[in-house]
């Protein structure tokens, strides 16, 4: 239908509201309350625009368009009923904008200096609203309130999380938590974004620099595997904020606290800053213009003493796309062919049928397209915050969510099925065919397996039974992992039986437990951290103790690192070096560097380049590597899925103990482990080790009980009885609690 704004014809869509056809053809009209995404309340009164044949002026954001409609922004109808509505909402509104940190971004600023008036007629002493603490990451300054209920309409439609709330009415109306609770969700953040004025604001930033002093750089999340887009604030080559980067595909115009606020771990105080080199059971600095000549001396040197199938070479999957091609082409240059990123896992039985690389199956947008998704092995509230957003649009559009998992964590959208397991039962759950799982075969249903089934100890037999039942109904099957670019990893050729783009090799190397297992004369560390990254840690102490050579590229140094290594080599973080991610979804994603870095920081791919021209292994220039990768993603079908359907390779105790160790979602990898704010938040106080209903009797009767090596009665009141999990399962906390076994395993009792 044809509408007229201001006397111009435009094309409206049915059922478009006048704010929404003007925003779409870039006509402005002043708003509070409105915002795309929420839904619309009109009580700020802002938008009111003049339209022919009403004599009074309506509200933008709810008023319907009809055919020949004829909007007037600019009359003085418009210009008077604007100039009312700024007056109305600056009776209590303080004037303190020069210490306010919204000041120079702030919406009623724009907005009263283009369309309030010059004066006003109310006299009356304003009134002051007490603040309370109620967050350690959203500062409250609730008398610069406006009450367009913004933050309150985020919690009830797009997070679920309702913790704000409009209280009282009239001169008396606040916004406030419930019942003294304080700000706990993992997306609170995004409120601090949805104020237009200062009432909510970022509390670690408070007052560390004025708007206009800032610098903005986009980046990508490289905390999870969804690939949020960022804006980062920048002051003196430091980031002091982070705000989210609308992308309608990925993260929408949302961010998560931990994408938000992990970035503070770039400044840790464990932070590296030179390259150390092992000398007399010291390490002792090293020139930087040495480093490349010293890696090259000491890897040639292994690979002439024991030969190159007796060096491990392992590398994080947080790194970039550039670090991880220039990694695998280095060693395999070499001759090495134990290459691995897949740090956390000890089932590799599953890699000759795995697809080239793990994905969702879909489009994170399509979601909500699908009749029925089914969630495994893991929380989306508390590892994949960003995309409970999105499975809570399609909950609300008649998607039926099933979620089956070691543990009984809440979710922040509405479940149809809930079941909580342990990793034997899982295997018996899809296979049995006369199980509660009753699919329509004619319905739309996805499949995701979660970070914490790659940790199985029998995750070859989990994923072979998931893939069956998924032929049997005809279902997507995808995946969430454990870390921001797995999926770049597996490209990349950083597995021992593929090369980038899933290209054969000729010699299958050893996976990364295998390596460790061996006991290796040289180990390769790049990016990883050893009390962080490796599925038993124990385990990598005693291959890094009894090897004759590590080499470790890190940002930190850690007591591992500080023990064993015996040349250590500051890298880049994501936002000191340029580079790629590709996400779960199969979207490749370049970033330019955020800050630069210490002058004795190597930037990952660039050192990497350097050993490889060292070795004569050729030279690449950063613009041909992604050339290369963009190709290779361009010829990959990532729906594929082609694990084989075999027989169980595991006969299973069901008298046996499930030990799982929980992925925290302050504690997913290095740097965000390490933000300040972040620690400060009630997540980051969850330190229990649960145990399920059965086994209270079983300690009590046996005692302290061994553990891999760890005694429970070391734990003392800290185990919690949790009658929700399936029987004889522990969980513990994330892995630098005290226990320091594998993060997953099928164990017996010893008294």
């Amino acid at each position: 239908m044809k509408v007229f704004i201001n006397d111009k014809k435009y094309d409206a869509m049915p059922e478009e509201t006048i704010i929404e056809l003007s925003d779409r053809v870039g006509i402005h009209i002043p708003r509070f309350c409105y915002h795309k995404h929420l839904s619309v309340v009109a009580s700020c009164r802002m938008c009111l625009v003049d339209i022919e044949g009403i004599k009074n002026a309506q509200p933008a954001c709810s008023t319907p368009l009809r055919e020949d409609m004829k909007i007037y922004t600019k009359t003085e109808k418009t210009k008077d009923a604007q100039k009312s509505s700024m007056e109305f909402l600056l009776i209590n509104h303080p004037l303190d904008c020069p210490i306010c940190d919204q000041g120079g971004e702030c919406e009623l600023q724009d907005i009263s200096l283009e369309h309030g008036d010059d004066h006003s007629t109310y006299m009356q002493l304003k009134r002051v609203v007490i603040d309370k603490d109620v967050s350690p990451l959203v500062s409250t300054d609730m008398t610069r309130c406006i009450h367009c209920s913004r933050c309150v309409r985020f919690g009830e439609e797009i997070s679920n999380v309702k913790e704000l709330g409009l209280l009282n009415r009239g001169e008396d109306m606040k916004i406030d938590v419930f019942i003294e609770n304080k700000i706990s969700s993992e997306l609170s953040g995004n409120m601090i974004d949805l104020c237009p004025v200062g009432a909510l604001n970022n509390k670690p930033y408070r007052y560390k620099a004025r708007t206009w002093d800032l610098r903005e750089q986009s980046g990508v999340s490289p905390h999870d595997c969804i690939g949020s887009n960022i804006f980062y604030h920048t002051y003196k080559n430091k980031i002091l904020r982070a705000v989210p980067k609308e992308n309608p595909d990925i993260n929408q115009t949302w961010l998560s606290d931990r994408d938000r606020f992990g970035y503070e771990g770039i400044y840790s105080k464990d932070r590296i800053y030179k390259t150390l080199v092992r000398q007399d059971d010291k390490l002792v600095e090293l020139d930087k213009q040495l480093v490349v000549n010293k890696i090259s001396k000491l890897i040639n040197a292994s690979i002439k003493d024991n030969g190159a199938d007796d060096i491990g070479c392992l590398i994080s999957p947080r790194s970039t796309n550039e670090e991880l091609f220039l990694f695998q082409k280095l060693f395999r240059g070499l001759g090495v062919n134990n290459l691995d990123h897949r740090t956390n896992e000890c089932d590799f039985s599953y890699q000759n049928h795995y697809p080239i690389m793990p994905s969702l199956g879909c489009n994170i947008s399509d979601l909500d397209s699908y009749d029925n998704i089914m969630l495994i092995g893991v929380n989306i509230k508390s590892e994949f915050p960003i995309l409970s957003i999105w499975l809570n649009q399609a909950a609300k559009s008649n998607t039926k969510i099933y979620s089956i998992n070691f543990d009984a964590s809440n979710e922040d959208f509405d479940l149809f099925y809930k079941k909580t397991i342990d990793n034997k039962e899982l295997v018996s759950l899809f296979l049995n065919k006369e199980s509660d799982l009753n699919l329509d075969k004619n319905q739309k249903t996805l499949v995701i397996n979660g970070p914490s089934i790659s940790r199985l100890s029998n995750q070859s037999d989990v994923l072979s039974a998931i893939h069956k039942f998924c032929l049997n109904i005809d279902a997507n099957m995808g995946f969430l992992t454990n870390d921001c670019n797995s999926t770049g990893a597996w490209i990349t050729g950083n597995v021992p039986h593929r090369g980038p783009a899933g290209a054969s090799v000729n010699k299958n190397g050893l996976n990364s437990l295998d390596m460790l297992t061996k006991k290796l004369s040289t180990y390769v560390l790049f990016n990883l951290e050893p009390e962080l990254d490796f599925h038993d840690i124990g385990l990598l102490k005693k291959s890094l103790k009894d090897s004759k050579c590590n080499i470790i590229f890190t940002n930190y140094i850690t007591p591992i690192i500080e023990k064993y290594a015996d040349i250590i080599i500051p890298i880049t973080t994501f936002a000191e070096t340029t580079g790629s991610y590709v996400n779960i979804e199969g979207t490749e994603q370049s970033f330019q560097n955020i800050v630069k870095c210490d002058k004795n920081i190597f930037e990952g791919w660039s050192i990497l380049n350097e050993i490889i021209a060292k070795n004569n292994l050729g030279s690449y220039e950063y613009d041909s590597i992604r050339d290369n990768l963009v190709k290779s993603i361009a010829d990959i079908d990532y729906t594929l899925m082609s694990l084989s359907s075999h027989s169980l390779t595991k006969e299973y105790n069901n008298n046996s103990i499930f030990v799982l160790t929980k992925r925290h979602i302050y504690k997913s990898d290095s740097i965000v482990r390490r933000s300040e704010s972040l620690r400060l938040t009630k997540q980051s106080e969850l330190n229990t080790v649960f145990i399920s209903e059965n086994l209270q009797d079983k300690i009590h009767q046996a005692g302290p009980l061994i553990i891999n090596g760890f005694d429970t009665e070391r734990l003392g009141k800290k185990f919690v009885v949790n009658k929700k999990l399936f029987n004889n399962t522990i969980i513990f906390p994330s892995s630098d609690y005290e226990y320091k076994g594998p993060k997953s395993a099928n164990i017996e009792f010893q008294s």
